[in-house]
């Protein structure tokens, strides 16, 4: 593993002497010495004696198999015998793979960590002894010693390489202060999902497993859900993930509806739970931004509509979520009638026609005949039409913003009819707008108050087509224009 940040300093312990001394008896190879050393910095231990090297601490080959540790290199000590090494402390500890015939206490790592920690808060100096990489300590050097430090290993195959040994004590040690979690879910950016987000996130999995007939068996199902249940309550989801999770689940659901028909389920009691509403502050990564983008790129003005039927269901979860619209005041003025009676179709229907025919005659040339064939079969075609009004003087916001600006409150209702059309596009239903009609016949054919002013009407259906560019720039009527044509700075 490699875990090295220059950016941060290096512990106190490295230099200040309040750490154990790491003392190798008559090393032999310079390698080893330079693997000690990186051993010891994980560890953040800094002071290294080195008693009869056969080769140097500052070797070129210690130095490159330290990788980086030159500051343990560099500060390192050399002496002539084992004695001189540790002239200067008050108790020592010697690591030995054999038991020698010394009555000494024998310490497993972890124990002598805890005991050379103890000793140097009392203000002692404290070392350990580890001997040649082929024969360990002799007898002679672990009689200098205060304690023995045996590891518990395989008993028929204990042999450790000079950096094992070293960095199993200096890992002991640097544990036996440590003080991070022993367990920690780490959320960078997000949090813990609320429970009311888990079940949110519930609801849609088991409404769209229904819908698709995956839940069928009835005297299964409660058995199934709670299995399901018990698996995301083990993943401990954050919020970003229920998030993602929801996006899965509605992308996958969206060719749900046909297979829901085919096997005779009741879509339309399913479909009315409304949408889950978070509670929670949302954190939007990068992925979703690229959804979301996608999305614009495919919110399209449909205008060839399959006649395969919406749910009422999925039209009432569509106009909730318009009215979250932000609008002037909050006045929400958004109204919005759901045009079912074919009677009421027909006079829509009549208006466009007669609107059509005039404005084809505002054309002439090859724009007349290109507008001739552009199609507009959503008033003909698509299984749900609904019109968008706005009332220019609700009640609801005591005029806040309107008095400058009254037409804020149509500007609003605007945004509502973004709301919706990219809510519908997001389920895979497409939403054409019909702007070639006589608004006071529209609201005639709606009988609506007087004074509300039309601001779209709209046809939603299931698109016949699929295109992530415009019917009108296919057809050669308008080119989209570049962001930079339309922004200005001042």
């Amino acid at each position: 593993m490699s875990g090295t940040d220059t950016s941060k300093a290096q512990p106190a312990t490295v230099t200040n002497g309040a750490a154990p001394t790491m003392i190798l008896v008559r090393p032999q190879l310079a390698e080893n010495i330079g693997m000690v050393a990186r051993a010891m910095l994980n560890c953040a231990l800094g002071d290294l004696r080195l008693v009869a090297p056969n080769e140097p601490a500052r070797h070129e080959r210690a130095i490159a198999a330290s990788s980086g540790a030159n500051i343990v290199l560099e500060n390192s000590e050399d002496f002539p015998d084992t004695r001189a090494a540790i002239a200067d402390c008050q108790w020592v500890l010697a690591t030995t793979a054999r038991r020698r015939d010394q009555i000494k206490p024998v310490m497993t790592p972890k124990r002598a960590a805890a005991e050379l920690r103890a000793r140097i808060a009392a203000g002692q100096k404290v070392a350990v002894l580890f001997g040649p990489e082929r024969t360990g300590l002799d007898n002679d050097d672990v009689s200098l010693a205060d304690a023995v430090c045996e590891v518990p290993l395989n008993p028929a195959y204990c042999s450790l390489n000079l950096a094992q040994a070293v960095l199993l004590v200096s890992y002991e040690w640097y544990q036996s202060g440590c003080e991070a979690p022993a367990y920690e879910l780490v959320m960078n950016e997000t949090a813990p999902a609320a429970k009311d987000e888990v079940l949110n996130l519930y609801a849609h999995i088991e409404r769209e497993l229904e819908l698709c007939g995956f839940l069928r068996v009835e005297d299964k199902r409660p058995s199934m859900v709670r299995n399901l249940r018990a698996l995301f309550n083990r993943a401990e989801l954050t919020e970003q993930e229920v998030r993602t999770l929801h996006g899965m689940v509605a992308e996958l659901a969206h060719g749900s509806l046909r297979r829901a028909r085919k096997l005779g389920i009741d879509v339309e009691r399913l479909r009315a739970a409304p949408a889950p509403l978070y509670t929670s502050k949302p954190l939007f990564d990068s992925s979703f931004c690229d959804k979301l983008t996608q999305l614009f790129v495919w919110r399209r003005d449909v205008r060839r509509f399959s006649t395969e039927p919406v749910s009422a269901a999925a039209v009432d979860e569509l106009l909730e979520q318009a009215c979250l619209a932000p609008s002037v005041g909050n006045c929400q003025p958004w109204r919005f009638v759901v045009v079912d009676d074919p009677a009421r179709r027909a006079r829509v229907r009549a208006s466009f026609e007669a609107a059509n025919a005039n404005a084809l005659a505002g054309y002439s040339g090859e724009k007349a005949q290109l507008y001739a064939s552009l199609k507009l079969s959503g008033l003909d075609r698509a299984p749900v039409q609904i019109a968008v009004f706005a009332d220019p003087d609700p009640d609801e916001g005591a005029g806040l913003g309107r008095q400058t600006m009254p037409q804020a409150v149509q500007y609003s209702a605007v945004a509502a009819v973004q709301t919706l059309w990219l809510a519908a596009r997001a389920r895979g239903l497409g939403l054409g707008m019909v702007s070639i009609l006589e608004p006071e016949e529209v609201a005639a054919a709606c009988e609506v108050p007087d004074g509300w002013d039309l601001i779209a009407y709209l046809c939603i259906g299931y698109p016949e087509e699929e295109h992530a560019d415009p019917e009108l720039v296919r057809a050669g009527w308008q080119e989209r224009l570049p962001a930079e044509k339309v922004v200005f700075r001042r």
